[in-house]
């Protein structure tokens, strides 16, 4: 089992009545499993979205146990995708609600990622920031065309427009991401409340060393709200301390809300 120093933390922010993001993590037999879902929708349909997300994703994966985690992860966002098109379309108050989800597992020296919507995961890794997964929005896909500069996208009137998202179709295009960790790597899971108005390099310099997995959540949850905190703001931060399934100190988790 991996050794893993974790944290997350979701606060409303400073302009929303209330926090349609939801956080969860969940240690499993082989490692760490830890997602975020924002949710979409009038009224509190968002709210109802990121929450069966999250519940479905804990059961299916309690219920598949000694599976792949790949395969876990997978079919988990897919029954999750289901349950909610299949809720939406059944309760007229909830119709078109949707949420995004990245759902991440941390099993011996591999992460394995299940990514739908436009919740970043990034990788710090020997001093750089890489963001590993990529986001599902209309500006996106604008930027990978070279229409949009990187720049005008994070301003863009359009940046918040998903092109995917978990409940708005019967399947869902699963983006999955399966690599190697090491020891030192951090790994950072953040809605668009934290990415969209914090750049990466702010990102990369609120992970100082100093800062451990709690101190980090909350810096950067507080320089959001600094910048206006127009959205909800979630994060979830995760140090592989050890790969080896002989560490002599025992996996540590603590969370925060």
């Amino acid at each position: 089992m991996p050794e893993v120093d974790f944290f997350h933390l979701t606060d409303v922010g400073c302009v929303r009545e209330a926090n349609e993001d939801a956080i969860g993590s969940w240690p499993c037999e082989d490692g760490l499993v830890f997602a975020v879902a924002d949710g979409l929708g009038g009224h509190n349909a968002g709210e109802v979205a990121r929450a069966l997300a999250l519940e479905v994703l804990a059961e299916e994966l309690h219920n598949s146990a000694g599976t792949p985690v790949a395969k876990r992860l997978k079919s988990a966002v897919q029954e999750a995708n289901l349950r909610i098109y299949t809720k939406s379309t059944t309760v007229p108050e909830l119709r078109r609600m949707g949420t995004t989800l990245t759902a991440t597992a941390v099993v011996g020296d591999r992460l394995v990622t299940a990514h739908v919507g436009d919740c970043r995961l990034y990788l710090l890794r020997n001093g750089t920031l890489t963001q590993l997964t990529k986001d599902h929005t209309w500006v996106w896909e604008q930027v990978q065309y070279g229409i949009l500069s990187p720049e005008e996208a994070r301003t863009h009137p359009k940046r918040h427009m998903l092109s995917r998202a978990l409940g708005q179709d019967l399947i869902v295009s699963i983006d999955t991401l399966t690599m190697n960790v090491q020891p030192g790597d951090v790994l950072v899971q953040c809605s668009d409340g934290i990415h969209a108005l914090l750049s990466d390099t702010e990102i990369r310099e609120l992970l100082t060393p100093e800062n451990q997995p709690d101190a980090a959540c909350r810096a950067l949850i507080r320089r959001g709200c600094e910048r206006g905190g127009d959205d909800n703001l979630s994060v979830q931060i995760a140090c592989v301390v050890s790969c080896s399934a002989s560490a002599t100190r025992q996996p540590w988790w603590r969370f925060g809300r």
